[in-house]
């Protein structure tokens, strides 16, 4: 195994520790010590070239194992997937079998980047948007970069329990989230009013067709009932939702919306959770570039926010940030879990 490659895969085995999935931290493992290129998918993942990191190429690994566990077709696999627990060698013997069977789909699998759409993300963007609520005191204008299924889009829709009996929005919502908030807590009694919502992605997940669902949740961790649970249901409820994600390129969908005249009175939000390690440098560039430009014109009665849930290569967790105009200033709001277990609120 290539040195990048193994070292990703090495590195996802301890991310996948850390946040409470032993299962797919095993799996990362047997890769990493037991894949040969005697398969079209081991040996499309041992020769991945440099990006191996970027592309999340661990995680594609496991999620088309998960997706193909999940599918029905390999059921001598299956019965060693979660709650039951497989010693390592009786796993991969199980794992050698189906990628022997199943070459084909699992090579295929790979084409695309994971697209968890983890809804528990949706505390930290509540916090967020409460706090701009009551700094502008204006409806707000969504923009969600690299959206999937657009489960972060509808955050309001959810019920959230954020520790020591505080609690936000419909206790009776299909989506329940449990988040502890610690520190400078947002304002809950913000009124937030959210005039529209739009989202992008190269590779929108449609929550009305059975197989954008069935991906989605291969790429969550086989072990972690509850959020596979919990994307579900904002899967199921978003069939509800009147809104569509378009299918477009990150960059060509921030300068075309952020070329449109903006609506006095309305803040425009833009905002992404964990997407930018996805785009490529020149991509990033335009991006920033694009901001930059619609924030200079900037008003006090027009107001535009860049807010982001990213790694930055924190250790503890990914950093939630923004940028508002006029102004422009970037600002540190707080540090997250990955998946929104808790908020630590600057």
């Amino acid at each position: 195994m290539n040195p990048h490659v193994l070292g990703t895969f090495r590195s996802q085995a301890e991310a996948c520790r850390s946040l409470g999935s032993p299962f797919t931290a095993t799996l990362c493992d047997l890769f990493a010590e037991r894949l040969t290129d005697s398969s079209r998918f081991g040996a499309r993942i041992l020769n991945w070239p440099d990006s191996a990191k970027d592309d999340a190429i661990a995680l594609r690994a496991a999620g088309a194992l998960h997706a193909l566990v999940r599918s029905g077709r390999a059921r001598e696999l299956a019965a060693l997937y979660p709650p039951l627990e497989a010693k390592p060698d009786q796993l991969w013997a199980a794992i050698e079998a189906a990628i022997e069977k199943h070459d084909d789909f699992l090579h295929d699998f790979l084409d695309s980047p994971p697209q968890t759409n983890e809804v528990s993300r949706s505390s930290a963007l509540l916090g967020l948007t409460l706090r701009l609520t009551e700094r502008f005191g204006k409806p707000l204008a969504l923009h969600e970069i690299g959206a999937s299924a657009g489960l972060n889009l509808a955050f309001d829709s959810y019920h959230y329990r954020l520790g020591d009996d505080l609690e936000w929005g419909d206790p009776k919502a299909l989506v329940d989230i449990e988040s502890l908030w610690r520190g400078n807590l947002p304002p809950l009694d913000a009124e937030l009013v959210i005039a529209s919502r739009a989202g992008c992605d190269r590779n929108p997940l449609d929550p009305h067709n059975p197989d954008s669902v069935e991906r989605q949740l291969a790429y969550i961790w086989a072990d972690q009932h509850q959020r596979i649970g919990r994307v579900s249901a904002a899967l199921s409820a978003a069939t509800t939702r009147p809104y569509v994600v378009e299918k477009a390129d990150a960059a060509e969908w921030v300068e075309t919306r952020l070329a449109e005249e903006p609506e006095p009175g309305i803040t425009r939000v833009f905002f992404h959770t964990i997407v930018w390690q996805y785009l490529s440098r020149e991509k990033q560039e335009r991006i920033t570039a694009a901001f930059a430009e619609a924030g200079a014109k900037a008003t006090d009665e027009t107001p535009l926010v860049w807010m982001y849930m990213e790694a930055e290569g924190h250790p503890g967790g990914a950093v939630l940030k923004q940028t508002v105009w006029p102004g422009g200033e970037k600002e540190t709001a707080g540090l997250s879990d990955y998946h929104g277990r808790w908020v630590d609120w600057a």
